[in-house]
Formats: C-alpha cells, structure tokens, sequence
C-alpha cells in the first residue's frame, strides 16, 4: 500500500523536540521526506536520527526563523537534497511570560519575531516552491497557533499577540494562495504534555507553571488529559494530505475541549 505522502517534501521548523518532532516523524511515517528546522542542531539531528531509524529521509536545516536568511536556506536545503517542498510546517516559537507592565521590549519583541515573523519568514521564502505551476497535487501551508492567540491568556500578552497574528497571516494567506491549489491552515493547540505551557516550576525549568495550577488547568480538560505532541502530529498530518485538499484558511483548535485558559 502507499502511504498519503509519498513522494511529498516537508519542512518542520522547531522540530528537535516536543509538537515538532512529533510532527516530522508522522509526516515521514506516512511517507514524506523531511527537512528538520531548530535553533539546536544536535537536537535537529537526533530528530533526523530517528525519522531514518524508522526507514524514512530527513536531513538538517539549522538556525533562528527570525532572520530570513536562514529561513531562505532551509528552503535550499529541501530543493538541493530532495529536489521539491510541498509541506510547510510552521511550528517554532517560544515563550518569555510576564504582566503587561512588566515586559521589556526586549521580551516583546523576541516572541514576535521568532513566532509571527519567523512563520512570515518562512512563507515568504518558501512561495518560490510551493507556487509552482507545474505540480499535479496541492501543496500544503500548517501553521502551528495556539488556544493562547485564540482567546488570549493573562501574563502572556507576547505569545497570545504573536499566536493570533499567526491565525491571521493564516486566513489571509490561505485567500491569496487558494488559486494555486496551495491549502493554508492553522492549528491552535492546548496544553500539551512536554511543552513550555506544561512544563513544571521546580522541574528543571524557572519558567515554569507552578504544579497546582497545572493540576487544576488539568482538571478543568473535559476530555481529563493534558494532549500528547502525537495528538497534534495526527492532525497536521491530515491537513497535509490530499483528503484536506477542500479545506483551506481554517483555525482547528486541539485542546480536549479546554477553551480558555487561566493561569494566573
């Protein structure tokens, strides 16, 4: 039997762990050749270690999505080893939580930048790819939101901005890339096991949640589990397929049925 992404090239950026790792060992399990983004290259390459231990292709692309020039050799990296793109995964981002009127500029715009501008960045450095006339399928566009950017959340104001100017870019992107059999989709996730939004202060990880808050986000999940990066992995999975080829410029949020989050 074939598998859905056969003879398809991804690129996952933020992938040497957690959602993103997650997301480039599905995409190669069903098939694609995988181009493994993250700021850490030997987390980029244990990824890769592990998409070939299971029989697939992967190859590194190291570096920041803030800058463009990186993100424009990502997209050589997909071209000069496997010959194409037609997925693109938008995964990376991070964090820095403070009160509004305690956040520095510094923090503001770190966020931003890697967050919204680096998804920015790697569109726009990808569209020489994906824009191509000559392909006989329909190329693919995730990007990984947040329930922060959809309902916003205190003490987040950064990541909750970045993340709804992600879903925007999304839909606006979506419109614009419709005509060329391009399919432009968000995902919004919750809180999701081995992410900064679940990590534990007094874990190895300042920057953490404190672990009573933690148990009563838990608590309120309907379905009474925090996701697993796997639960998000299956649903960019099938955005990447052709069975989404009618679905375009959509935000799906993946939370257990947790809307709204309170952690202060």
């Amino acid at each position: 039997m074939s598998n859905p992404l056969d003879d398809r090239v991804a690129l996952v950026t933020g992938a040497g762990r957690g959602i993103g790792r997650a997301i480039a060992l599905r995409l190669a399990r069903d098939g694609a050749a995988v181009v493994v983004n993250d700021l850490d290259e030997e987390v980029a390459a244990e990824t890769v270690a592990a998409v070939e231990r299971a029989g697939g292709r992967a190859a590194v692309a190291t570096g920041s999505v803030a800058d463009p020039v990186v993100t424009d050799a990502m997209v050589g990296v997909a071209e000069g080893e496997f010959g194409a793109l037609d997925i693109v995964v938008n995964n990376a981002g991070l964090t820095r939580d403070a009160m509004l009127h305690r956040m520095t500029d510094e923090t503001w715009d770190l966020v931003v930048d890697v967050t919204l501008r680096g998804t920015f960045n790697v569109c726009r450095s990808a569209a020489r790819l994906l824009r191509s006339k000559d392909a006989d399928h329909n190329r693919k566009v995730v990007n990984i939101s947040s329930i922060n950017g959809v309902h916003g959340v205190a003490a987040n104001a950064n990541y909750s901005a970045a993340k709804a100017g992600v879903i925007g870019l999304t839909k606006a992107l979506a419109r614009e890339w419709a005509p060329l059999r391009i399919n432009v989709n968000a995902v919004a996730p919750g809180f999701i096991e081995g992410t900064r939004l679940t990590a534990v202060r007094g874990e190895g990880d300042d920057l953490g949640i404190p672990p009573d808050t933690l148990d009563r986000i838990v608590s309120q999940i309907p379905i009474g589990r925090p996701g697993q990066p796997e639960d998000v992995a299956g649903l960019v999975a099938w955005l990447s397929s052709p069975e989404s080829d009618y679905v375009t410029g959509q935000v799906v949020e993946i939370h257990g049925g947790l809307e709204i989050v309170k952690l202060v």
